[in-house]
């Protein structure tokens, strides 16, 4: 429930952040960006009105949705630090925010000079005279295409956050690990996305005009399968996880308070440690998976540092997004939206190749060259649409909130106090700006900000005369 991006998608999982808060976690971070696209083409469709909603249901002055109660005790600002660390979170906010944008024009440059100098036509002919079977020379192109882009744009971004990330204390993971992470990253980048841009080659060249819906209709399934194997196979490569049973018995007890009050059936076997410790002195807790494999995890810091009664509450929000169904409705708006993402990737590519072509000699879209005008596309694209994915995860991470404030009801004395409390850990642990700028809020932050979520917490009170929960009866 930390303000950040998990590595595979603010639907998917409820982990790291992607404005370079801290470490940045392999293989969730990829996903995160594919995930991220893919809702961003359904918001894109909705359009500004939706982020509008989307915005009111999430300002402070906006909330609640449920006639809350304003507390004439709460403090203006309920999150707040110490002035050593208040400097540092400010200085830190800016850092992330350059990092942010930073990263974004990079990618961009780095595929425009991939194709404005020739390189990317130049490495096309050099694998089509490797072989002779198209299918090859596709996959050379496509592997090395997907190396090069993460090498040469992402790697240096990473590592830059890296930098802040252990200067301000947030990451312990030293250079050698982190080294061996951003490997298997770039593994697992190249392993799924050949795959995806040779079908995507092939579709071009056999249905000139309807490739981008074909394309999407077979991605749907794929996000699936990938969601599904995220906590078996793609997580345990960069943690290790055990049954929180098996280390924090107690707290699992207490946790089981929580099932009960929320009436879900999350057994202790879908409940598990990962040993974050080793790589972050972070705090968090997400949901992932999908069906069997859907499972609730909480970091050994969180279990180890924050007192029993923020960690109810921060699993009562990580049961919001269990109970909420919150993963399976990403996952069709994400299905969704990839139609719509897909159109417009294909129109604005073609556009570039009628507008460079010559240039880039680049004849065709339908070419191995053509495969980087459409990460081109596709990365101009994010950074138009951006908000409005923002907007959607804002409107997820804030239902999870709401539910896991009224969860806390009669489990704790003080279920206003004690969000608040979890909120200020959060934020103490990230270094998060208790003043965020808040175009820049809207723009690049897939949760609320902390002071944000702190205000509200402070004010709502559901069971107060002439107001009603949300998610729970009376």
């Amino acid at each position: 429930m930390a303000n950040e991006k998990p590595v595979l998608s603010a639907i998917v999982s409820d982990s790291a952040d992607e404005r370079g808060r801290y470490v940045i976690f392999g293989a969730n971070r990829w996903l995160q960006g594919g995930n991220g696209r893919l809702i961003l083409a359904l918001a894109l469709v909705l359009g500004l009105g939706l982020a509008a909603l989307g915005s009111q249901n999430l300002s402070a002055q906006s909330h609640p949705p449920s006639n809350p109660a304003p507390s004439a005790t709460a403090p203006t600002q309920p999150y707040q630090l110490a002035p050593a660390k208040l400097a540092q979170a400010t200085a830190l906010g800016k850092i992330r925010t350059w990092i942010h944008f930073g990263s974004e024009l990079w990618e961009v440059a780095i595929l425009w000079l991939l194709l404005a100098t020739g390189t990317a036509t130049r490495l096309g002919q050099w694998a089509s005279s490797k072989t002779s079977r198209s299918w090859l020379q596709t996959a050379i192109f496509s592997a090395i295409l997907a190396a090069l882009v993460y090498i040469v744009s992402d790697l240096p971004v990473q590592a830059i956050g890296h930098v802040f990330s252990l200067r301000y204390g947030i990451s312990i993971e030293g250079w050698a690990p982190w080294l061996l992470d951003e490997s298997k990253t770039l593994g697992l980048t190249v392993l799924l996305e050949t795959p995806l841009l040779m079908l995507a080659l092939v579709l071009m060249r056999r249905s000139p005009r309807r490739y981008w819906f074909w394309f999407a209709a077979a991605t749907a399934p794929i996000l699936l399968l990938v969601t599904f194997l995220l906590p078996p196979l793609i997580e345990p490569l960069f943690f290790e996880f055990q049954p929180l049973a098996q280390s924090h018995p107690a707290l699992v007890h207490e946790l089981q308070r929580v099932v009960a009050r929320t009436g879900t059936s999350i057994p202790p076997e879908r409940m598990f440690l990962m040993k974050a410790s080793e790589k972050s002195n972070g705090l968090n807790a997400y949901v992932s998976g999908l069906g069997s494999s859907k499972r609730i995890v909480v970091w050994d810091t969180t279990a180890d540092r924050m007192p029993t009664g923020e960690i109810l509450f921060t699993f009562a929000h990580e049961t919001g997004h269990y109970v909420l169904n919150h993963i399976p409705k990403g996952l069709a708006l994400a299905a969704i939206g990839m139609f719509a993402l897909f159109w417009a990737v294909a129109q604005f590519a073609e556009s570039l190749v009628r507008r460079f072509g010559n240039r880039w000699r680049i004849n065709s879209i339908a070419s191995l060259p053509g495969l980087a005008v459409l990460l081109l596309a596709l990365a101009l694209i994010q950074i138009v649409t951006e908000p409005l994915e923002n907007t959607i995860s804002r409107h997820f991470e804030h239902q999870a909130d709401i539910y896991g404030q009224e969860a806390m009801h009669g489990l704790v004395p003080d279920p206003q106090k004690t969000a608040i409390a979890a909120f200020s850990s959060l934020g103490e642990a990230y270094l998060d700006d208790p003043n965020p700028n808040p175009l820049i809020e809207f723009w690049t932050y897939d949760h609320p900000s902390i002071q944000t979520r702190a205000k509200f917490a402070a004010q709502y009170d559901p069971w107060a005369p002439g107001h009603t929960p949300q998610f729970f009866a009376k």
